[in-house]
């Protein structure tokens, strides 16, 4: 495999893009602390997470997925179709195309993640199940909260891409 093909796999532009860049961020932390607490309501009986409502908030968390994966699919598909080969090659000397281009990769990720463990909660009705239901709910709800942030940072990765197009156009 040649080292072209190599950098695009996933693994790869995960350790270039950083672990801890992800671990640390606002939006892992958040969709952590979620998580925790989800589950600490539903073993000690706290009321802040109802779980006799967990299968109509998956059906909304699922479709709601899939419109925002749409979506950001279409702004990846908008970012790409106004690079130029010379813009690419301007921003890997700059160090900048995994910055720009993983983090749609990683927030697509994550919304496939609550598309399949929603759909494997809805069909083998796994609120019937009560201990898969103490951690599958929590972890379907941290992460569509993760990928809401995540696309919400999206915004900020689109115009960071604007700002180097204007910046490729000058140089």
């Amino acid at each position: 495999m040649d080292n072209d093909t190599k950098r695009t796999k996933f693994l790869y532009q995960l350790i270039d893009f950083g672990i801890g860049r992800i671990v640390f961020s606002f939006d892992f932390i958040a969709s952590a602390v979620i998580f925790v607490l989800m589950v600490l309501s539903n073993k000690y009986g706290w009321a802040y997470f109802p779980r006799e409502r967990s299968l109509d908030f998956v059906v909304v968390m699922f479709a709601a997925a899939s419109t925002l994966f749409s979506i950001t699919l279409a702004a990846l598909a908008i970012v790409l179709s106004f690079s130029s080969s010379q813009f690419v090659t301007f921003l890997k000397k700059k160090d900048k195309f995994s910055a720009i281009l993983f983090p749609f990769w990683l927030g697509n990720a994550s919304y496939l993640m609550v598309l399949l463990l929603s759909s494997l909660y809805l069909l083998l009705d796994i609120s019937k199940i009560s201990i898969l239901d103490l951690y599958l709910f929590p972890l379907i709800t941290a992460l569509f909260s993760y990928s809401l942030v995540s696309t919400f940072f999206l915004l900020a990765t689109v115009i960071r891409f604007g700002y180097f197009t204007n910046i490729d156009n000058k140089e």
